[in-house]
């Protein structure tokens, strides 16, 4: 009995030497996981937006300005996001992640006016590697912008059978349609149509009752889109006119003194150039006056410098043309328009 509990005790023993073994004593440290950082310089497109109000006989502004404010950088890889609001300070910012794990990480940059809404918007993908500070450069874009549409319809004789509204966005691609459908018995049609390129569009409405049959069909109205914003229109069945508010207008500037003349090749247009150092050209639209809306007939490539020019050889005899031009920067940006010109051909 006595060599038996020895022995157990012996065995016992090792086992607590073995266990001691395994969990006591000096181990390798755990791996840590290596990091690096990220820095993010913000350039603001243009610190300071105009505040416009557009309506049929043209842009006044606002004696206050819209201003970008603060920009969001938002590091993200997977589920893992990590995020700083920087103030931008004369349209500029700087913001540093540090310890990032190391690996691909995504950047996105949104700068935010003084309501918080988004106006421009952009994403790279970056390499953090250990010890060492990555520099990401992020080209911003314009948001899209919404329109906010509102039809009342009871200037309309027995409005009540208006089954469907078509709203046609931009009098250059007539495929460009949004259907609305209309409750029965509703005074005013209220809809919003989102995810809009900012740009001036030309757009009209159409009414139809349950059969497919036209009731009314307005005139092309001007409308400008502006990023990050939604621009909210009052259709004025009556008069045919558009009421529209908007907060800041969009660069690149638009170009000045349009003017047209004739010359024996046709109509000879003239323009004071855009002041902004990134155009590459022009749009220029023409319509038959009063019926049709604005359609682009020619790019001009921009000339610094000098008096830009083209002459409209399609223009045909016997018809009244109107004329606007645009400027477009290297982002692919469109300005607003110029002024309006109208010319006969005899």
């Amino acid at each position: 009995m006595i060599k038996r509990g020895l022995v157990s005790t012996l065995i016992l023993a090792l086992i607590c030497i073995g266990l001691a073994g395994c969990f006591g004593g000096e181990h390798p440290p755990l791996r840590q996981e290596e990091t690096g950082s990220v820095r993010v310089k913000i350039l603001s497109p243009d610190a300071c937006k105009e505040a416009l109000t557009q309506s049929m006989s043209g842009i006044s502004s606002y004696s206050e300005g819209a201003y970008l404010t603060q920009a969001e950088v938002n590091l993200t890889n997977g589920t893992t996001v990590l995020s700083q609001t920087v103030t931008l300070e004369n349209g500029e910012a700087e913001v540093t992640f540090s310890n990032v794990v190391v690996g691909p990480w995504t950047v996105i940059v949104q700068l935010k006016d003084a309501e918080s809404n988004v106006a421009y918007e952009g994403s790279c993908r970056v390499a953090i590697t250990s010890g060492q500070i990555a520099h990401a450069s992020v080209v911003l874009q314009p948001a899209l912008g919404a329109l906010e549409l509102n039809v009342d319809l009871t200037r309309i004789p027995d409005h009540e059978r208006v089954a469907k509204l078509r709203l046609y966005k931009d009098s250059n691609n007539l495929r460009s349609q949004t259907d609305i459908k209309v409750e029965s018995g509703v005074d005013v049609i209220s809809a919003a149509v989102p995810d809009l390129q900012p740009k001036t569009y030309d757009m009209m409405i159409k009414l139809y009752d349950e059969d497919g049959g036209l009731v009314y069909e307005s005139l092309w109205n001007t409308i400008q889109i502006l990023p990050g914003k939604t621009t909210t229109v009052s259709w004025d069945l009556s008069s045919g006119g558009v009421s529209i508010t908007v907060d800041f207008n969009e660069p690149p500037s638009a170009p000045t003194n349009l003017q047209a003349a004739l010359s024996e090749d046709g109509v000879v247009l003239s323009w004071n150039e855009s002041q902004d150092t990134d155009l590459i050209g022009y749009n220029i639209y023409r319509r038959q006056t009063p019926f049709d809306g604005f359609k682009v007939v020619a790019e001009v490539p921009h000339s610094p410098g000098a008096l830009q020019t083209l002459t409209d050889t399609d223009a045909k005899t016997g018809i009244s043309y109107s004329y606007v031009v645009t400027a477009v920067d290297l982002c692919g940006n469109e300005s607003s328009r110029s002024n309006e010109v109208t010319i006969d051909v005899p």
